[in-house]
């Protein structure tokens, strides 16, 4: 069947900048540790294409952090558990839009904190997977349970140390991680493009290769694409139980095979890349409260929880 009959290839393109959003939600690009960025309040909910709501830049820190809270320097150790919202805010481009449009993708992760002096390793697990696209997008992205809930386990490690200001501050360079394929040169490897790569892998394991998105609206179908972020954490405790920061995020994504097929062609006409806006992309981190900690925490439990433990998604 195709989905594309009566409609322009103009509304076919416009239809697939959501899509280039998505599997650039879940990317790459960066080959070093991306640097810290600047801004807002990290819990800040909303649109897609909302700007940061609170600027606040100190100019005088060593890098400027995207928190309006003040930093507690008695926080000196971060080991626990701990529940991790990550935002990464990209710009689509299309021939078919004069505008650009503007698309978030929300991370969270349940992460088991280890300090041993300044050094930190997070292990950490995904939990949920949430998408905010442009209101203008005229089809929207639906992800798969299969994929939303995939947990991709991951340890990253970094320090929670003086920044030479008297300012403890938590730095966790860059981590690229491959979704939907095995690379031996996951930085710098060029990402499948044909479903009969031997490099896919079934990542959230629906019985397909790459991992699964779906498309509703305008345009109904399905996308099966590999998926490569990079990303680099700088913040501040705020509180014992709350790290505030900036996200440098990168990315990446190839679409392998579609249904109706015409998706795959078109996509190449989008291009995703990073929002240049002053902390577009934003963390925080919430510390599990001990009366939890003490009972059984996993992802049922953080999604549960998720909107009070962290504000909107």
């Amino acid at each position: 069947m195709n989905h594309a009959h009566g409609l322009s290839r103009a509304v076919w393109v416009s239809c697939l900048v959501l899509v280039a959003g998505l599997l650039a939600g879940c990317g790459s690009g960066s080959n070093g540790d991306a640097g810290p960025v600047t801004g807002t309040d990290a819990a800040t909910g909303g649109d897609a294409s909302d700007g940061p709501a609170n600027l606040c830049i100190d100019v005088t820190a060593t890098a400027p952090l995207c928190t309006c809270s003040p930093s507690l320097p008695s926080v000196v150790d971060l080991s626990g558990t701990w529940v991790l919202k990550t935002v990464g805010a990209q710009v689509v481009t299309t021939p078919a839009f004069a505008q650009p449009f503007h698309l978030k993708s929300v991370n969270v992760l349940l992460a088991q904190v280890v300090q041993a002096g300044s050094d930190v390793t997070l292990g950490a697990s995904y939990c949920d997977r949430i998408q905010h696209d442009d209101p203008s997008n005229p089809a929207k992205v639906v992800l798969p349970d299969a994929w939303r809930l995939t947990p991709a386990p991951l340890v990253r490690s970094g320090s929670f140390a003086d920044d030479g200001t008297g300012q403890m501050t938590l730095t966790l360079p860059t981590l690229i991680e491959v979704f939907g394929a095995i690379l031996t040169d996951p930085a710098n490897e060029a990402l499948p493009v044909d479903a009969n790569d031997p490099r896919l892998f079934d990542t959230d394991r629906d019985g397909f290769p790459g991992i699964t998105v779906d498309l509703t609206g305008l345009i109904s179908g399905t996308l099966r694409s590999v998926q490569r972020q990079a990303t680099a954490l700088y913040g501040v405790a705020v509180s014992p139980d709350r790290v505030e920061g900036g996200m440098a995020y990168e990315s990446d994504q190839s679409v392998v095979a579609s249904d109706p097929p015409n998706i795959k062609t078109l996509y190449s006409g989008s291009k995703a890349s990073a929002d240049p806006t002053a902390c577009s992309s934003t963390f925080v981190m919430v510390r599990v409260p001990d009366v939890a900690d003490a009972g059984v925490v996993d992802c049922a439990w953080v999604r549960d929880n998720e909107v009070t433990l962290l504000g909107p998604m």
